[in-house]
């Protein structure tokens, strides 16, 4: 796969182990019915991506794409009239990316204009994250949005990847993780060689360009999938540029608690979307991440917050 950059520093020898393709990222969200006589036919078998096997790391936006992919399956409708409007999850426990994963959706109402549903992704009959999410029709109503952020037009930016490639060699812990082209990719506003070493005030937000890597088939639960999936990338991140740390350091550790994600209406993922990310609080070693997915011409078409477990060893 190739970046949208000419003249690209060459991907490290392990890009394969760290990173995860669009095309796998697909493969992924293609859920295989694994119907039971205990939980009856809304029952899914998800695979883990190969870079979880490599890293024992269970990426949370993949686990919960594929349950907004399960829940999707048992909605008439999902993927023309009554798309998706929200997820909400919880991360329970670790995921074991040696142990096989289901989905298993509970019908929990199908109004005449709104279809709710609950996931849990179970491993060896633990639950390792509890999702709910919604589905509705369109209605009439008022309509408003905020102003979309102003940035350079990601054209005029490089590639994190090929950016953190010169920028991390060196620092503590360094790993190919970031340096490597993933199933999007990512373009931040004033990322260089100061980023992780100035601190940033809390109401200074994050701006980065997202693009899938390869294009997204024309099918509406599969953009929302994928969104999903993106909505859980660097999140994090941004909460740790007020005290000038890196999420790449080995004194940085950074898990999910929980995550929410609003559709506001249905677009094109294959399009650049400007991510305006911010984080208002941390105390505890909890913190708040927010996000806001705009279009290039300032469409807000999504919003994701995310509270995390984010303490530092020294």
């Amino acid at each position: 796969m190739t970046s949208a950059d000419s003249g690209a520093a060459p991907a490290p020898a392990d890009e394969g182990a760290w990173t995860t393709p669009m095309s796998e990222l697909l493969e992924l969200l293609d859920l295989a019915p694994a119907p039971d006589t205990t939980h009856g036919q809304d029952v899914f078998a998800a695979e883990h991506a190969r870079t979880s096997v490599h890293t024992g790391h269970v990426f949370g936006g993949l686990v919960a794409a594929q349950a907004l992919v399960a829940a999707a399956r048992t909605v008439e409708g999902s993927g023309t009239d009554r798309p998706p409007h929200s997820l909400h999850a919880y991360f329970l426990r670790a995921g074991d990316a040696r142990r096989p994963l289901r989905m298993e959706v509970a019908r929990l109402r199908d109004g005449r204009s709104i279809s709710h549903r609950r996931v849990s992704a179970v491993q060896d009959g633990a639950v390792i994250m509890e999702l709910t999410c919604s589905f509705a029709t369109a209605q009439q109503g008022g309509r408003h949005q905020v102003t979309g952020p102003t940035a350079p037009a990601p054209h005029s930016l490089r590639a994190d990847h090929h950016v953190l490639t010169e920028v991390l060699p060196g620092r503590h812990a360094f790993t190919s993780y970031g340096t490597s082209l993933d199933a999007f990719e990512l373009r931040t506003v004033g990322l260089g060689p100061h980023w992780f070493s100035t601190p940033a005030p809390a109401e200074e937000p994050t701006l980065i360009w997202k693009r899938p890597g390869a294009t997204v088939p024309d099918d509406p639960v599969l953009h929302a999938a994928a969104l999903t999936y993106a909505s859980d990338m660097r999140i994090l991140h941004t909460a740790l540029r007020p005290h000038a740390r890196s999420a790449y350091d080995s004194s940085v550790s950074p898990a999910t608690l929980d995550h929410a994600l609003w559709f506001h209406r249905p677009f094109d993922v294959n399009s650049w979307t400007l991510w305006r990310l911010d984080s208002p609080w941390a105390a505890d070693g909890r913190t708040l991440t927010r996000a806001q997915v705009h279009l290039s011409d300032g469409t807000l078409v999504a919003s994701a917050a995310q509270e995390g477990l984010v303490r530092f060893r020294g």
